[in-house]
């Protein structure tokens, strides 16, 4: 029963009943990989980032190697609005694990490196990291992502890092 609507993204299950149940599948495997990275996409979706981050790192610990939870736990860190989760330095390291993993062919994963550069100060490696991904991203015909790297480079270009705008807490 867990697993199915845990799966099921596209049903209108409220993120509560989502939360609880990927916390039952926990509580019975507590290492479970899957779980623990969806718990951190759905904590971070509603606005949970600590916890998220939480999650995150719980699924790193089962697969340190896993691109995506790399990703996402390095734009948590390194944009997140809440300075107390964000860590420059921590997000650079996994972001550019991610990228090695995915052979430096990911706009989005080169994104977020951006990102974690521009909130570690290194705002000509943002600069220069963005600039690839969005070319990269034109390349590979995904023009969302392209546009916002080119978004995120004014940020980059005026010395600032990008932070999510802040969201209610529950």
């Amino acid at each position: 029963r867990h697993t199915r609507l845990v799966s099921d993204w596209s049903s209108d299950v409220c993120s509560s009943d989502l939360i609880a149940a990927l916390l039952e599948v926990l509580r019975v495997r507590p290492d479970d990989f899957r779980s623990h990275a969806q718990l951190g996409q759905l904590y971070a979706a509603v606005g949970q980032t600590r916890d998220a981050k939480e999650q995150y790192y719980a699924a790193l610990q089962s697969m340190p190697d896993s691109p995506g939870v790399l990703n996402n736990l390095a734009w948590l860190l390194a944009t997140d609005a809440d300075p107390a989760v964000r860590n420059g330095g921590e997000a650079v390291r996994l972001a550019r694990r991610a990228c090695a993993l995915l052979l430096q062919k990911s706009p989005m994963a080169l994104g977020t490196l951006a990102a974690a550069y521009a909130e570690a100060g290194r705002f000509s490696d943002a600069v220069s990291t963005a600039e690839t991904a969005q070319a990269l991203a034109a390349t590979v015909n995904q023009p969302g992502v392209a546009e916002r790297n080119r978004q995120l480079l004014e940020f980059y270009r005026a010395g600032k890092p990008y932070h999510e705008p802040e969201t209610a807490r529950p």
